[in-house]
């Protein structure tokens, strides 16, 4: 699974980032592309001087992989699989219970605070104050009632700060001590045999995931460069584009969703005007980033081939080309191929320090 993740940061970096919406204008056939000197215009009217492109320094990122990284890994997955077994005794702070439980609000049960078979951590915090607490020296079997108070900040208009009773039962109280990583264990829980294959595995992946991270810093500065290297002047013609593509993404979105866009905007924790400013500067970096990258491709000669099309199919996951360009549109996939060929052009030509 990480091999193939790094595949996918491989190609994905810069393309899917900077073109997915793009709106597939072209370079001007006139235009002059071969000189890093020569200003370029596209249809819009964006014009870009590319700067030095090739042979770009970077710093190298390290990709040494410890003991102790692979050690730590493999004890990640021990402690979030604990052994969880049912006790005869009271419930104690930490302790896993299944319960029942009946939530009321003057003497009738209200939306949301019902559940059967549910199992609850003591200490996790998951319900209001005064709700675990309670439940502390429960024994499998016991009925019992938690009178409380929702808190006045609450999410529910109905509920916040209202005095409420949970009619809880029971069911079973079961203790969680840490796992033993050992050949049993690995079995139970990866694709390996033993102790020292998961060991070697985990440090292969953890290698892949430091090599592909490596990857990744190395074309955001090389990237990075470049455009600083450029002059772009984009045109309100080209950013509007670039903005409206992107409202209409997040308008499907959010119909899809069966909501307003308003609403949807407010998941993300801010108002439609914060969203519309910090979409309007996005979508004019990304205009200037999406022109700097055509002018490369069209100086180096860079087209989209049927085995392209293909491959690209085939990395992304479609079935065939027909699928992709059925749900991404055949400007979006051309451009992204082109923004992948580009990044792979420049980090190719680059030079560490």
């Amino acid at each position: 699974m990480m091999k193939k993740t790094a595949k996918v940061w491989a190609y994905g970096l810069m393309a899917a980032m900077l073109l997915a919406g793009c709106s597939g204008k072209t370079q001007d056939e006139s235009a002059a592309a071969g000189s890093s000197a020569e200003a370029v215009t596209d249809a819009s009217g964006t014009t870009v001087v590319l700067g030095t492109y090739k042979g770009v320094t970077y710093t190298p990122m390290s990709t040494e992989i410890t003991d102790e990284q692979v050690e730590a890994e493999m004890q990640a997955l021990v402690d979030a699989n604990p052994v969880i077994s049912e006790v005869d005794r009271a419930a104690e702070d930490g302790d896993i219970v299944n319960i029942d439980y009946v939530g009321m609000k003057d003497g009738e049960p209200f939306d949301g605070g019902s559940d059967d078979g549910f199992d609850l951590t003591l200490g996790s915090n998951r319900f209001i104050d005064g709700f675990e607490e309670g439940l502390i020296g429960a024994v499998k079997g016991q009925e019992l009632s938690l009178n409380l108070t929702f808190p006045e900040d609450y999410g529910s208009e109905e509920l916040a700060g209202q005095a409420v009773v949970f009619d809880v039962t029971v069911n079973a109280v079961k203790e969680s001590v840490p796992a033993v990583l050992d050949d049993d264990f690995v079995k139970e829980y990866t694709d390996y045999e033993t102790v020292d294959a998961y060991r070697e595995a985990t440090r292969e992946n953890l290698e892949s995931y430091a090599e592909a991270s490596a990857l990744v810093d190395m074309q955001n500065q090389v990237f990075s460069k470049v455009m600083d290297e450029a002059q772009v002047t984009v045109t309100d013609e080209a950013v509007q584009d670039y903005y409206d593509d992107q409202m209409a993404g997040y308008q499907t979105q959010a119909e899809t969703l069966g909501i307003d866009l308003e609403t949807m905007v407010s998941f993300y924790g801010m108002d439609m005007e914060t969203f519309e400013e910090q979409l309007r500067e996005m979508s004019e970096e990304a205009t200037r980033q999406n022109a700097v990258i055509r002018a490369i491709a069209d100086a180096e000669g860079m087209t989209v081939s049927d085995e392209d099309m293909e491959q690209t199919a085939s990395d992304l996951g479609y079935e065939d080309v027909d699928a992709m360009l059925e749900t991404a549109g055949q400007d979006v996939v051309d451009n992204y191929i082109l923004a992948q060929k580009v990044i792979n052009f420049l980090t190719d030509n680059a030079v560490a320090e």
